[in-house]
């Protein structure tokens, strides 16, 4: 089989032993994480795994992506991050093994994998078809298991790209949505809620100072410099952690306050010339 070997991304060398990030819409109830983590363990026992995060909303890819994006430079030049938020899962969308400037990707290409390339520097895709690289039997409901784990594990063993099938030489699927212009301004969505019910929103940070409020349903708020910046119950928005716009309610959720939910549309306003 081989032992794990350096990897030269722009002249970056991979960690030995190599570093495998899992972000998957699992959860913790049932033993589908641990089940992958096992059969990466069986390919190349030295890997070390990372959950970035297994409770993203079911079937909610912009999610995942914008979850796994976050991390990027954060690991180890030629860590392997594997995303598994797939609801065409034994359908006809691809499966995947990227390799970008920093690090490889491994997942399905329905727009989880698309923004992530964006964002590290897509070098080139392959698709996934190989026999060698996967079980002989494989199930139409668990490719995690069947082909994205296995793949993860072979590429920390030092098989390269190439060797997982063709190269892609079309468009991946849609990318994690941005900021569209209007007349009043831009408009986004909700991407994310985080535990403490802050709105992590589309909208890059690089507009903040041009917007004068944001809308979300019926409620507007203003700007803020930090979270206690404005009275406990009071809703802001601010450029967060994560390079975009985030509303937030001090001491409080901002999804209850303001009834939001991923996906929901999100509208800045303009600042306005004097």
């Amino acid at each position: 089989m081989g032992h794990p070997v350096h990897w030269f991304l722009q002249g970056s060398a991979m960690t030995n032993p190599p570093v495998i990030t899992l972000t998957t819409d699992f959860g913790h109830h049932d033993p589908y994480v641990g089940i992958m983590k096992g059969v990466i363990l069986s390919i190349c026992p030295t890997a070390r795994i990372v959950d970035l995060c297994h409770e993203v909303p079911p079937f909610n890819v912009d999610q995942g992506a914008f979850l796994v994006s976050q991390s990027l430079g954060f690991f180890p030049p030629g860590t392997i991050h594997v995303v598994v938020v797939d609801p065409g899962v034994g359908g006809p969308r691809r499966a995947l093994v990227a390799q970008g400037r920093s690090a490889f990707f491994v997942g399905p290409d329905n727009g989880v994998l698309a923004p992530l390339l964006e964002a590290d520097g897509q070098l080139v895709a392959h698709q996934i078809g190989v026999p060698d690289f996967l079980p002989a039997r494989r199930s139409a409901t668990f490719h995690g298991r069947d082909v994205f784990a296995p793949a993860a594990a072979h590429l920390a063993m030092g098989k390269a790209p190439a060797a997982f099938g063709p190269r892609i030489t079309d468009n991946l699927a849609r990318p994690l949505p941005g900021a569209a212009q209007v007349t009043e301004g831009w408009r986004g969505m909700v991407l994310h809620i985080d535990r403490f019910g802050n709105l992590v929103t589309s909208l890059p940070e690089e507009l903040v100072d041009r917007i004068r409020s944001v809308t979300l349903g019926h409620h507007t708020v203003y700007r803020a410099r930090h979270y206690g910046d404005v009275l406990p119950g009071v809703a802001a928005f601010i450029p967060g952690s994560s390079g975009r716009i985030e509303v937030f309610v001090r001491d409080g959720s901002a999804a209850e306050l303001l009834g939001a939910h991923v996906g929901g549309p999100v509208t800045a306003q303009q600042v306005t010339a004097a």
